[in-house]
């Protein structure tokens, strides 16, 4: 592990955050930016005939941009990231999600309130059960509504008063390209826009296997497993808790042929 590595890592146990620079390129970081966007307004298109998404705790936020372009599916398994998530959550690790989160300016989000990403639970953990990673779409700061943070709340096994978050809450500056790794227990929110530009954060989390996934993903890929060990075990194929008798042997079918494959593969150099 090189040095810069340890002091991110050495910041995230202690302050319960860090800010990794320079992950994404300014290229890779437009791309994102225009891609999220359309997926954003795709998505308010779909829940029209239902309800109007823009009237709902979920404006402005893109759900499981993966599913809709394969750009973001690269993204789940980035190679900067991988070896920060497997020094915190071990070998083996799944995701939970992965969020497009926009910040409009002047409007209130439904993140804009204190909360751990792990809902409703409040306990100390150590080793992490869950941390949530940030790609950095538009720099974020105070002014850009930034996400703020409490220092070490990731350490105490209830909620701080209102009065200690505001306190003590911090905006966490970053510029665009940057990945922002946070640890679920931290008590966080999105800060307010007062930019006149959109602030957008490229958000995934990745949990121990042994928490629910925020949506079934082997469902959501139509139970297609990849051919990559690595990302069978991200996307939770290996974890996932089958819905029908056909599925489970479905997937456990799946997983025998491949397993074939590579044995016969390995005889035959």
């Amino acid at each position: 592990m090189d040095t810069k590595m340890k002091k991110h890592l050495e910041e995230l146990d202690i302050l319960g955050y860090t800010v990794v620079e320079d992950v994404l390129t300014a290229e890779e970081v437009a791309e994102v930016k225009r891609r999220i966007t359309d997926i954003y307004e795709l998505q308010k298109e779909e829940t029209a005939p239902f309800f109007d998404l823009t009237k709902t705790d979920e404006n402005n936020i893109a759900r499981a941009p993966y599913i809709y372009d394969d750009y973001f599916y690269r993204l789940l398994s980035h190679p900067t990231i991988m070896p920060y998530i497997k020094e915190l959550l071990g070998d083996y690790f799944v995701l939970f999600g992965q969020n497009g989160v926009l910040v409009q300016p002047e409007e209130e989000h439904s993140m804009g309130r204190w909360h751990r990403d792990l809902s409703h639970m409040n306990f100390v953990c150590d080793p992490p059960l869950a941390i949530n990673m940030f790609f950095c779409i538009t720099d974020f700061n105070e002014r850009t509504g930034a996400t703020k943070v409490v220092p070490h709340s990731h350490k105490i096994g209830y909620p701080p008063s209102p009065e200690y978050l505001e306190k003590y809450g911090i905006s966490v500056n970053a510029k665009a390209g940057s990945a922002f790794f946070f640890n679920a227990m931290s008590f966080h929110k999105s800060g307010t826009n007062t930019s006149g530009e959109t602030r957008i954060g490229l958000s995934h989390m990745y949990t121990k296997y042994i928490l629910k996934q925020q949506m079934d993903i082997p469902a959501l890929l139509d139970y297609k497993q990849p051919d990559d060990p690595f990302m069978q075990m991200l996307l939770g194929f290996g974890s996932w808790v089958p819905n029908n008798v056909l599925n489970y042997r479905k997937v456990r079918y799946e997983a025998g042929l491949q397993k074939k494959a590579k044995a016969n593969a390995g005889n035959a150099m």
